[in-house]
């Protein structure tokens, strides 16, 4: 059970890190908190009983690239099972997008999936004058292509991680709520609603005290989700907005994420002691 589910912690992990992206003018933040070079590793842990079991890893990581002859920022994050846990049902998924440096717009997201005996992979190919995704889909079954109408201020799931980081949490108040879309599975979910909690003191894994924003999101419900569920999220308060820590609930039982190590952050993490 626990490591038949670790590919929907992985999607959890992408998932607690996005906020708000209606509410940023024309979708097209003027100051990124990241750059290239910046890598932050995650373990991902879940609730046996009453021990938290280290389950998996994500790591996340952004490099300066060209696609399609246009500059770009490259953004990957790949999910694993530990290797105690392989023999048993393997992991290895790796998301992507190419975000154009101009536009502050995905250009194209890839989803690679490899999941013990089961293969999949996605393509996204963005269209914002028209409002279309392009996605083409390849399985051991065959092969698919598929068209979807997406919104304005709707992103793929990487793009969406990290264009949130860029919000001005200052602008809310406690107990907020901001909508949210994103692009998942080859769907647009509309109004994910992200509630702003304040600000508060975490400790990572390394016993280091770190200012942090709180917001929470309510969460679809579904296969991973139980109905009116909602996920615990803390940002570093600082400038680079580094995703710190995350807790919550799922059918399963439960799962928290910690930050295990960044790297090539804008400013130096600050830490409290």
């Amino acid at each position: 059970m626990l490591i038949k589910n670790l590919s929907r912690i992985f999607k959890i992990c992408l998932l607690f890190i996005i906020s708000d992206l209606s509410a940023q003018p024309n979708c097209n933040p003027k100051i990124f908190p990241f750059e290239s070079g910046e890598e932050i590793i995650y373990d991902i842990e879940y609730l046996m009983g009453k021990t938290w079991v280290t389950a998996g890893k994500v790591r996340f990581k952004v490099e300066d690239s060209i696609f399609q002859n246009i500059n770009c920022l490259y953004i990957e994050g790949k999910g694993k099972t530990l290797k105690n846990y392989d023999w048993f049902f393997k992991v290895r998924d790796k998301y992507s997008t190419f975000i154009s440096k101009k536009t502050s717009l995905p250009i194209h997201f890839s989803r690679n999936v490899r999941e013990g005996d089961f293969q999949l992979d996605y393509n996204y190919d963005f269209d914002y004058i028209k409002n279309k995704a392009y996605i083409s889909e390849f399985t051991r079954k065959g092969n698919s292509n598929d068209t979807i109408d997406i919104i304005s201020c709707s992103f793929d799931i990487m793009s969406s991680v990290y264009y949130s980081r860029a919000i001005n949490f200052n602008s809310y108040n406690y107990n907020d709520t901001i909508p949210l879309n994103i692009i998942l599975d080859k769907q647009v979910f509309k109004n994910l609603n992200i509630v702003y909690k304040g600000k508060e003191v975490v400790i990572n894994q390394n016993k280091k005290k770190i200012n942090c924003i709180h917001f929470q999101i309510k969460l679809i419900e579904g296969t991973i989700f139980k109905a009116n569920e909602t996920m615990d999220v803390f940002v570093s308060d600082d400038e680079n907005r580094v995703p710190i820590y995350v807790e919550g609930q799922i059918i399963v039982g439960a799962v928290r994420v910690f930050s295990k190590s960044i790297k090539g952050t804008k400013i130096p993490i600050k830490y409290l002691n």
